[in-house]
């Protein structure tokens, strides 16, 4: 059980801090205060879902962060149902809202919404109203009241793609490793992405008995997610080119992009860039069409308005990104100039090699990738320059680089068979 020091401190200090910094930072944060609002209605939508609920099957419940922890537990919800059980599905962040609202919502789940603030009142409630066969935790959204007050109900809880950061406070001394301590002994088993993850899962909580790695389950949804897509259409004048796709950039990383593009293009009359901005805001968009206007720039939804002089798309639509990487040779992805990379897997499960910014050690895939010199980061533009015309030099070593990458996501499949058989562990035989 937890220990009384730690709920002490959650409970007194901790997330009263939490609760003021939130509705501080909502203040400015319109999506932020979007989530904020959407929480109002939660208890109303979940229990309007959860009366299709079958008393006779197994209900898992699945907690998310944002999107990308949501394409993590998509692969193993779709197993569980296969398996006859129902699941509920809650994540923590807007853009989980946003991907499911992409997504035309996500037909396999019973319920999908916010999770509610993660005081005890609120959890005891939520609790007496899903009352889960099992929790499933994904990757490293752990809320306390919710793991403390599932444990002292007997409900089995585990954690699936378990990702902790290197200098993490989850494995720091003193008060962040106590806390993690008694989430993480909390959980029936920890299921980490990599043998370094364990290894500091362990440093926190090293008497938890059923701690191993497992791999990521989004290298499963990625893979399988490939095998749905088509191709995409692409504009006439960009048949036949070598096309790189800047995929979910930030102003950052178009500002270390846009000098070696520019030359690039000059250089290279068969290269067509796409952008695909994380944030397709209006003046997102115009930035990047102002900064590329000699080479005639045209939207994704003015395609049909090319001419022979268009060299780029800028995409102003969402969702679109990994269909866009299938017709590619080249990628880069964004966010490593910021708070973290974007998603790498995909790009590498559709053949592309893969560049992306200096901070990328939120991904391990990225941080293998680039240690098995099938991925390349890049400090400066001058440094995207450089790596830039030598893969357009080396067209050939291009391709066998992506056929890499490619083997690399496919040799990880089967984590979301491995967390199913382990959840199914809970649950009775039928």
């Amino acid at each position: 059980m937890p220990t009384c020091c730690a709920q002490w401190f959650y409970n007194l200090v901790l997330l009263p801090l939490l609760r003021l910094a939130v509705r501080v930072k909502a203040r400015k944060d319109c999506k932020l205060r979007e989530g904020l609002e959407r929480r109002r209605e939660v208890w109303k939508r979940l229990g309007n879902s959860l009366g299709d609920r079958d008393w006779q099957k197994p209900l898992l419940w699945f907690h998310v962060a944002s999107a990308g922890e949501l394409l993590q537990a998509q692969p193993v919800i779709s197993r569980c149902v296969a398996e006859g059980w129902q699941c509920v599905l809650t994540y923590s962040s807007i853009n989980a809202l946003r991907w499911v609202e992409r997504l035309g919502g996500v037909p396999e789940v019973l319920a999908v919404d916010f999770l509610p603030e993660d005081t005890s009142f609120n959890v005891r409630r939520l609790l007496g109203l899903i009352q889960p066969s099992g929790i499933v935790h994904v990757s490293y959204d752990l809320w306390p009241n919710l793991i403390w007050e599932a444990q002292r109900q007997g409900i089995p809880q585990g954690l699936i793609s378990a990702l902790v950061h290197a200098g993490s406070a989850r494995e720091a001394k003193g008060v962040g490793r106590a806390l993690y301590r008694s989430l993480y002994e909390a959980l029936e088993f920890i299921g980490a992405v990599a043998e370094a993850d364990r290894a500091r899962i362990l440093r926190s909580a090293p008497q938890h008995q059923e701690v191993f790695v497992m791999g990521d389950t989004r290298c499963d949804s990625v893979l399988e997610r490939r095998e749905r897509l088509s191709p995409p259409e692409f504009p006439e004048v960009a048949s036949g080119k070598f096309i790189l796709v800047a995929g979910s950039t930030w102003p950052p990383d178009e500002q270390c992009l846009t000098p070696g593009l520019k030359s690039a293009l000059s250089d290279h009359p068969d290269l067509f860039v796409i952008i695909a901005p994380h944030e397709p805001t209006e003046p997102h968009l115009q930035a990047i069409e102002t900064g590329f206007a000699e080479f005639q720039p045209k939207r994704w939804t003015q395609g049909e308005d090319t001419t022979p002089q268009t060299r780029m798309l800028v995409v102003d639509e969402v969702g679109l990104l990994a269909g866009l990487y299938r017709g590619a040779d080249l990628a880069y992805v964004g966010g490593a100039f910021t708070t973290g990379v974007h998603n790498t897997l995909e790009p590498a499960a559709m053949g592309l090699p893969v560049i992306f910014g200096p901070r990328h050690d939120n991904s391990h895939e990225a941080l293998s990738m680039v240690e098995r010199g099938l991925a390349f980061t890049v400090q400066t533009p001058d440094s995207f320059d450089a790596m830039l015309k030598d893969l357009l030099k080396a067209r050939k070593r291009c391709q066998e680089l992506g056929a890499q990458a490619r083997e690399f996501v496919e040799a990880q499949a089967g984590a979301s068979a491995q967390a199913t058989q382990r959840i199914g562990q809970w649950l009775p035989k039928s």
